[in-house]
């Protein structure tokens, strides 16, 4: 028989192997390495205001700390009077850095060139689900979070290593060229410092966060939503920042060892905080806080085992089964991986009804 080289090294390294303790919100931390502090006070600057389709939106920009400023989007129902509730909505990976805030929100027509459409129309039902959102009656913060969009790096800073690779440091291939240096050098980059892609992004993310806090047009706990790279952020806010009021990720869950070995290759580095596994499986990240999670799982999801999906999802249930079944929703749709107009919709009725 032939032996798999990696099934075979996963076995010598005891893949899965883990003590009895469950995986706590300080053993998550800690795998997702160093990360800069929270600044203490954020400064909002406020720039453009505008109206598309019934929604008021507001460009906002701030400092995490380090590098570009953040570019965001805050999104209200156009004439809305008084403080909101609030959602923060994280926009996808796609393997496209050019756009972050822009997949998921509209400023204006065309928000995206027509070599980036693709991305609204093959996920996210051709529409901008961050607008919707809003015209139900919230207040929707959408930012680049790094390296997308405004937080995201020039052609100039890929390392030539990564263009000879590829053969090519034209232009149009830049999107081609970041996916390379995510995967081959941003990693080893972080690496020395302790630090992980997961930890970086989280840290953006908990800095918008503390935006949204401090917004005169959000009242109360905030919601998130995020679909693929976007529900794996959702996912791992979820577990480090208690005090948000729902969660929805949608396509970013089933079992690290169902990911192995031909899906480990399509997921970004953001999956795989170093070392994770043997603090716990992938699932246990959404078992660390009490806030009211919603999974969404696309059934035919070409990034995940139908089997990975579905261990994860009874691993779950039978979680919050003993802990609090109201807690958890996980729902399975008869899609590849995409966040469908049904699926938005379904979505947003359970975010209001957390409200």
């Amino acid at each position: 028989m032939e032996v798999n080289a990696l099934e075979s090294l996963a076995s010598a390294l005891t893949f899965g192997k883990k003590g009895s303790a469950p995986l706590t919100r300080e053993r998550l931390v800690a795998a997702l390495g160093a990360a800069p502090a929270i600044p203490e006070k954020i400064v909002v600057n406020r720039g453009q205001v505008s109206e598309f389709d019934g929604v008021t939106v507001t460009s906002l920009s701030w400092s995490v700390g380090w590098g570009a400023p953040t570019q965001a989007f805050l999104l209200t129902p156009s004439q809305a009077e008084g403080p909101l509730p609030g959602a923060l909505y994280l926009h996808s990976h796609d393997d496209l850095k050019e756009f972050g805030k822009e997949k998921v929100a509209q400023s204006r027509a065309p928000q995206l060139p027509e070599r980036a459409q693709w991305v609204r129309r093959d996920h996210y039902g051709d529409r901008a689900p961050a607008n919707e959102l809003a015209k139900r009656g919230f207040a929707v913060l959408v930012h680049d979070c790094f390296p997308w969009g405004s937080r995201g790096f020039g052609l100039d800073e890929i390392p030539p290593r990564i263009k000879e690779i590829h053969g090519s440091a034209r232009p149009e291939d830049f999107e081609n060229l970041s996916v390379m240096f995510e995967s081959l050098s941003l990693n080893k980059y972080l690496s020395l410092f302790g630090a992980t892609m997961a930890g970086i992004l989280n840290h953006d993310d908990r800095v918008a966060l503390e935006v949204a806090k401090q917004l005169p047009e959000i009242a109360g706990p905030i919601s998130v939503i995020g679909l693929s790279g976007g529900g794996c952020r959702a996912l791992i806010l979820h577990a480090t920042n208690p005090e948000l009021r729902a969660v929805v990720s949608t396509g970013a869950m089933a079992t690290y060892g169902s990911m192995l070995h031909e899906h480990i290759a399509p997921h970004s580095w953001m999956f795989f905080p170093f070392n994770l596994a043997s603090a716990g499986e992938w699932p246990e990240v959404a078992m660390i806080s009490k806030t009211p999670l919603f999974l969404q799982y696309c059934g035919e999801d070409q990034l995940f085992t139908k089997e990975g999906m579905a261990d994860a999802h009874n691993v779950l249930s039978t979680h919050y089964a003993s802990v609090n079944q109201s807690l958890y929703k996980g729902e399975f749709y008869p899609v590849q991986h995409s966040f469908t107009v049904a699926m938005q919709e379904q979505a947003f009725d359970w975010i209001e009804s957390h409200v």
